[in-house]
């Protein structure tokens, strides 16, 4: 019995030297990112190494950066406070994690095949006679990773794993996103529906001092008509205003994953639109493209699905096990374990699929070509991040520069306003040319509102788009 134990044991330790001697399928090979080396959309100074000076590493232990809290570059605490609470607490991020924790325990179900198995078996089993038949058994076994198989399923379930790690990091870029993009939406409006309400109340001035200047006989009938046209127009504004900021907060309120009424007072501090930085500095595109998580996530996906080939391949070679058995079985549960109801068993067995009409090469023609799709979809996330970095950048430059003129064509107006205002009253001007000049001052002014908006907004979904914020809290 001693011999057997060693033989056994000698035998084990001969097959345990077996792995990673062949692996069946291709070794993953990192695809180049071929992009162009610097940025269409920006002017020239602007590019430079100052965010994204972090490289990505083999273990996927992402870093922080300078665009990594690029919120608070907005310098408003309400906005601060919406977005951690939003990463901390979103269903989102919940299930982020959760899909993290998966495919680390998918990972290793897999990675347990390397290793032995041990089990016991012990039954009672009782016929028409008033005997008893027992039996109690220790048995083992392990399968030499011969071609890899186990190697490869480890590989690919090690890839979907990283894979769910950069997509907890590209939620976290999208629930950021979305948080400041409503919130500025909101803070717009309120300013918006703010300026309409001032707009309303000088019209409905102007009506009151024709009203009397009708009464006295200096103003006539029409002219009161007409400012009172203006005043139900500029009135009619607010209801609309109001409705769009209701709604913009429920969306905003969803997007924090709270309900509407949660948001309570806390809209009440920091009013006003909040302002982006003067200057986003960005990396040149190779560098920035390996900092967003959705590409990185793409080509985790690639060699995830490159191990699954040698997967499948491994089914064309020979499958070789060993297993034992120690056993012992007895009519009389006292006597069970005595040496004469011993039994022992050991032995390898090799099983080998040598011929099902091509199924397994079919089966490997079908991961190859599922590992081209994947490649097909990494190489069209890596230009549909070229494309929505360029956009944004586009966007928030020629926003600031719109938002600025507007600033300026504001406080024209309002010179304006105030001289033919006067004009007015002296009666150099009629009541036409002052209305005209309200009305181009107050449009002007919501316009300017709505630019200053869009340009935070820009600038928020510039950070996005590089990737900004994928750190979890």
């Amino acid at each position: 019995m001693r011999r057997s134990r060693r033989r056994f044991v000698g035998a084990l330790a001969v097959l345990l030297t077996l792995p990673g001697c062949f692996q069946a399928g291709p070794d993953y090979q990192d695809p180049k990112l071929r992009v162009p080396g610097f940025w269409r959309s920006s002017r020239e100074g602007v590019v430079q190494d100052d965010y994204w000076t972090a490289a990505i590493t083999a273990d996927q232990s992402a870093k922080r950066t300078g665009a990594e809290l690029w919120w608070e570059k907005f310098d408003d605490k309400t906005l601060s406070l919406l977005i951690r609470h939003t990463r901390k607490h979103h269903p989102t991020a919940y299930a982020a994690q959760a899909r993290i924790r998966e495919a680390r325990a998918q990972q290793n179900v897999l990675a347990a095949a390397w290793f032995p198995w041990f089990g016991t078996n012990d039954e009672a089993q009782f016929g028409e006679s008033s005997s008893a038949n027992y039996l109690a058994a220790f048995e083992a076994g392990w399968e030499a990773d011969l071609a890899g198989k186990t190697s490869r399923g480890v590989e690919a379930a090690t890839a979907e794993w990283e894979s769910a790690i950069e997509w907890q990091r590209d939620s976290m870029v999208v629930l950021t996103a979305d948080v400041a993009m409503n919130y500025i939406a909101s803070r717009t409006l309120e300013e918006r529906l703010s300026r309409a309400t001032e707009a309303a109340a000088e019209f409905r001035e102007i009506h009151r001092i024709l009203v009397e200047r009708e009464e006295a006989g200096v103003a006539p009938r029409s002219d009161v008509i007409e400012s009172q046209a203006q005043l139900q127009t500029r009135e009619a504004r607010l209801p609309k205003l109001r409705q769009e900021l209701e709604v913009s907060k429920i969306r905003l309120a969803n997007s924090c994953g709270i309900y509407p009424v949660a948001l309570g007072d806390l809209m009440e501090k920091n009013p006003g639109i909040p302002k982006p930085p003067h200057k986003i500095l960005l990396s040149a595109p190779a560098n920035m493209l390996r900092n967003r998580p959705d590409v990185r996530r793409e080509e985790r996906k690639l060699a995830a699905q490159t191990a699954r080939i040698g997967l499948a391949e491994a089914e064309l070679y020979p499958i070789l096990s060993v297993s034992g058995a120690l056993s012992w079985e007895s009519e009389s549960a006292s006597d069970l374990f005595s040496q004469v109801n011993r039994l022992f068993g050991f032995g390898p067995k090799l099983k080998w699929r040598i011929f099902e009409a091509c199924k397994i090469q079919h089966r490997v023609d079908e991961e190859t070509a599922q590992m081209n799709l994947r490649l097909a979809a990494y190489q069209q996330q890596v230009l549909d991040a070229v494309s929505e970095i360029e956009i944004a950048m586009t966007r928030l430059e020629t926003e600031s520069e719109y938002a600025n003129r507007q600033l300026e064509a504001v406080n024209a107006h309002r010179e304006s306003v105030k001289m033919i205002r006067e004009s007015y009253l002296a009666g150099f001007v009629d009541l036409r040319r002052l209305l005209n000049a309200l009305i181009d001052y107050h449009d002007t002014r919501d316009e300017e509102a709505a630019a200053q908006g869009r340009r935070s907004a820009f600038a928020a979904a510039l950070f996005k788009s590089i990737g900004g914020g994928q750190m979890a809290d």
